[in-house]
């Protein structure tokens, strides 16, 4: 018998409900070259100081859901980016003027 993996118990879930609700999955190495990886950069170390979204893709939709959005391109990805990694930058990011407006 096969051990579980996150993969199969988890990833491959989500992916399939993802897909379902009509979203489009791509391949990691697409998501790579979107996410500004350097492919010459040991796989260990690629993801240092990348992007953790596709930063157009996130714009685009930021302004697709709230017309009234004006802040210049990137500076929604600025601010998440100078959020903390813990429940201070969770509670920062809900209660601040990037989700209230």
């Amino acid at each position: 018998m096969s051990q579980p993996t996150e993969h199969k118990t988890v990833q491959a879930r989500i992916l399939a409900y993802a897909e379902a609700i009509g979203w489009t999955i791509v391949s990691r190495e697409e998501a790579e070259q979107r996410r500004g990886f350097d492919p010459d950069v040991p796989p260990g170390d690629r993801a240092k100081n990348r992007s953790l979204f596709f930063d157009d893709l996130l714009d685009a939709k930021v302004r697709e859901f709230n017309p009234r959005y004006a802040e210049a391109e990137g500076a929604l990805l600025g601010q998440i980016r100078h959020l903390h990694s813990d429940i201070y930058g969770n509670r920062a990011f809900l209660f601040s003027p990037i989700v209230l407006h």
